[in-house]
């Protein structure tokens, strides 16, 4: 039993059904307008309310009727209401409900044209035998968030997303979902999404995080509405802050410092690890590769073109995928990269097979994230060097690093996008320009320089 408040603050009962019910016609739940917007008067009519729903659930079997249910439940809730004059309070006559009793076969409230047309405050589940009226708005039925959420993930899994961040987007909207009390995405108002932004400042995580799981949730909320499945998206107007004490400072990922480096890659721990994670640190390193795309890479990926080696970003293999259209790209293989023989460890492994495999023993979790072992070995390694965790750079602070650098070398931002991988927006470059060749981004490239002693690596 849920007393709660709808968008325009009028009180409601809500009670659920049992779930084998539904397939019979019941909905999941039956929502009761208390007819007033002051909470004090709401609690006591919503025990009265209760009292009545009670019973008449807990007496349900499999054999019952949705519309003998529907009859009974109208008469005794409109007797109830009746009796609310004077067992309480009178009735807040500016509180008219938007539902009065969820219909078991869920339906939008009916859109009425004028003042006459207004029911009464008694007209109940009786509301929606009016379904064909012609001047009820076009709608679809309510429907659980979870149930939203599962047609919302299937939906983004067929567009060009990658899976890391389809899961990530499962992850935070599921995160909301376990912590409101309702269940049905109509029901989320204002009131809900400004309560869910203080349980993610009381659980202590970053500002960049908390803005991604509100921004997530909005997101799912945009889609909901254009489903039809509520008339507006809660989290609108819900927003986030810069912490004062971070007032002033860059909020984004932080990115790796000259001493953190040879901290890490200097490191005997780093130095006694295999191969296969060595290159993929140094790829992100040197190139500005996110590390599923350094992790998903093939035999194939790596070619010759103009006489210069060059590394293929892109999502033709199996399995392979992009975070967006623009990550698909081809750029130079750098030069310290070469120096420390990565060109001669792929031809080891090309001359073993001429088939088109992954270069890293690295392969994709379940749910199709390749960075998945990665990054938790790599955030072992860092304890084992006693960085403290969420105080550290990440395995995606290489790519950071690396733009970075580009940025202090004043290189252009159309150039620096290309390598990259970013979308670029300006119109004369980004709509006209013809793209960057190898052969003007390897000195680009190039120039990116740590001041590392990389001998002993590999």
């Amino acid at each position: 039993m849920y007393l709660f408040r709808a968008t325009n603050c009028t009180y409601y009962t809500r009670m659920v059904l049992p779930v084998y019910l539904r397939d019979k016609g019941f909905s999941a739940d039956i929502k009761i307008s208390l007819l007033t917007k002051q909470r004090s008067i709401a609690i006591g009519r919503n025990l009265i309310v209760a009292g009545i729903l009670r019973p008449l659930i807990s007496n349900l079997t499999p054999q019952s009727m949705p519309d003998a249910f529907k009859a009974h439940v109208n008469q005794l809730i409109n007797d109830a209401r009746a009796g609310f004059i004077g067992v309480t309070d009178t009735l807040d006559d500016k509180a008219k409900p938007v539902r009065e009793v969820t219909a078991f076969i869920p339906m939008r409230p009916i859109q009425f044209t004028s003042a006459d047309d207004n029911p009464s405050p008694q007209t109940t589940l009786a509301l929606s035998n009016n379904a064909g009226s012609k001047n009820q708005t076009k709608s679809v039925g309510n429907i659980t968030l979870q149930d939203a959420l599962t047609k919302f993930i299937t939906s983004k899994q067929k567009q060009s997303i990658s899976a890391l961040t389809v899961k990530q987007l499962n992850q935070r909207i599921s995160h909301f979902i376990e912590r409101t009390h309702l269940e049905d995405v109509v029901d989320i108002t204002s009131a809900e999404a400004m309560e869910y932004k203080d349980c993610l400042l009381e659980e202590g995580r970053s500002h960049k995080s908390n803005k991604d799981y509100l921004a997530a949730v909005s997101q799912f909320f945009k889609w909901s509405r254009l489903m039809q499945y509520t008339s507006a998206n809660p989290f609108d107007e819900v927003t986030l802050s810069k912490p004062s004490n971070l007032a002033g400072q860059d909020l984004a990922r932080q990115r790796w410092q000259p001493h953190q480096l040879k901290h890490v890659l200097q490191s005997q721990d780093f130095i006694d690890k295999h191969p296969d994670f060595k290159w993929i640190t140094l790829l992100m390193l040197y190139h500005g590769l996110r590390p599923s795309e350094a992790c998903q890479l093939h035999s194939h990926d790596i070619t010759d073109i103009d006489g210069l080696a060059v590394i293929h970003v892109t999502n033709e293999g199996i399995t392979q995928q992009l975070k967006t259209a623009q990550s698909k790209r081809t750029v130079p293989l750098h030069k310290k990269l070469i120096e420390l023989g990565f060109i001669d460890f792929v031809k080891s492994l090309t001359d073993r097979t001429s088939k088109n495999k992954p270069l890293f023993g690295y392969p994709p979790s379940s749910d199709g994230v390749w960075s998945h072992k990665f990054c938790r070995e790599f955030c072992k390694l860092l304890g084992q060097l006693n960085f403290i965790a969420g105080k550290r750079p990440t395995a995606y602070s290489f790519r950071h690093t690396f733009i970075d650098e580009l940025k202090q070398l004043q290189i252009e931002e159309s150039m620096v996008a290309q390598i990259v991988g970013h979308a670029y927006h300006n119109i004369t470059y980004g709509r006209y320009g013809k793209q960057y060749d190898v052969k003007t981004l390897k000195p680009v490239v190039d120039k990116v320089e740590f001041a590392l002693n990389l001998s002993q690596i590999i």
